[in-house]
C-alpha cells in the first residue's frame, strides 16, 4: 500500500538512510556530588586526567550488566591515570552502597539522589556514559549497555589505550 501511494505521489522519493551527524565535542558540565561516604567529589578534582563518567541505577538491567566490564576496564587502566566515576541516579545511599559492595566495584561512585545532573548532562536514559579527555571535553557519549568493544571505542577518543 505504501509503495503504491509513493508511486502515485511525485513528491514521495526514496531517500537513503544516513548516519546521524557526529557529535561535536563540548566541555563537560561542572559536577559536584557526594560519594558513598558523604565526601563531596567534583569532576574538577580530576582535571588533567581522562575520565569515564557513567550514569546508572541499580534497577536498570543494562546498567547492572555493564558494571563488571567497567570494573575490568578500570582495573586495567587506573595505573595509567584513567578515572572512572559512576553517578548513581535518584537512589538512596543505602541502595547504591549495597550494589557497590555486592558487585565489588572499586571506582568512584557518586550519589545524585535528586537528579540534579539530568539537565546539565542531557540525560535521556540509563545507562549513559561520557568519555571526557584530559582537557575536560566530552569526546564521546554512549547511551545503552556497553561492551568491551564499545568501551574501547570510547577510550580511543580520549587517548586511552584499549584494555
Amino acid at each position: 500500500m505504501v509503495f503504491l501511494l509513493c508511486a502515485l505521489l511525485p513528491s514521495c522519493k526514496k531517500e537513503e538512510m544516513q548516519a546521524p551527524p557526529k557529535e561535536k565535542p563540548a566541555a563537560a558540565a561542572p559536577l559536584s556530588l557526594p560519594d558513598l561516604s558523604g565526601k563531596t567529589v567534583s569532576l574538577a578534582d580530576f582535571k588533567g586526567k581522562p575520565v569515564v563518567l557513567n550514569m546508572w541505577a541499580s534497577w536498570c538491567v543494562p546498567c547492572r550488566a555493564e558494571m563488571p566490564e567497567l570494573e575490568k576496564m578500570y582495573e586495567a587502566r587506573k595505573s595509567s591515570g584513567l578515572v572512572v566515576i559512576a553517578v548513581n541516579f535518584k537512589e538512596s545511599n543505602d541502595t547504591a552502597t549495597k550494589f557497590v559492595a555486592k558487585n565489588g566495584l572499586t571506582f568512584t561512585v557518586l550519589l545524585d539522589e535528586h537528579g540534579v545532573i539530568e539537565k546539565d548532562y542531557q540525560l535521556f536514559g540509563l545507562p549513559t556514559t561520557y568519555f571526557i579527555d584530559k582537557s575536560g571535553i566530552i569526546q564521546h557519549t554512549y547511551m545503552g549497555e556497553m561492551t568491551k568493544e564499545i568501551i574501547n571505542q570510547g577510550l580511543k577518543t580520549i587517548g586511552v589505550e584499549q584494555y
